[in-house]
């Protein structure tokens, strides 16, 4: 499935929803919008991957990079609304420790409950 991003702010947050497989393809078309989002003042960021169905290195690449961004400007990055495969992804590679990681949108932008929350800083 080709990818498909989208971007919204809501309140202080910029919603980036991922659609589809990211892989070394589609990761310029995210890079600009994450890019976009950090024109804000303090990013907080939050990558709604409800319909994400695949991601590879270059995806993850992409993810980590924001994430250790957002640290650096005194922002955040948060995942949320895994699907079973990229979760698996994440989990393997250890990606997951790296973000807090919520069930829902909702739950994100109100700071919680988590499913997991990151063990790994960004420096």
């Amino acid at each position: 499935m080709p990818l498909t991003v989208s971007r919204e702010n809501r309140r202080e947050f910029t919603v980036i929803a991922i659609i589809g497989e990211v892989d070394r393809n589609g990761v310029p078309r995210l890079g600009e919008y994450i890019d976009e989002a950090f024109r804000r003042k303090t990013p907080q960021l939050i990558f709604d991957l409800s319909r994400m169905s695949f991601i590879d290195s270059s995806g993850l690449r992409v993810l980590v990079q924001a994430g250790a961004k957002a640290a650096k400007c005194g922002g955040s990055c948060a995942l949320c609304c895994l699907c079973p495969t990229p979760r698996r992804i994440l989990n393997l590679t250890g990606i997951d420790a790296a973000f807090d990681i919520y069930p829902s949108l909702d739950a994100a932008m109100a700071g919680g409950p988590l499913e997991s929350r990151a063990s790994l800083t960004f420096s």
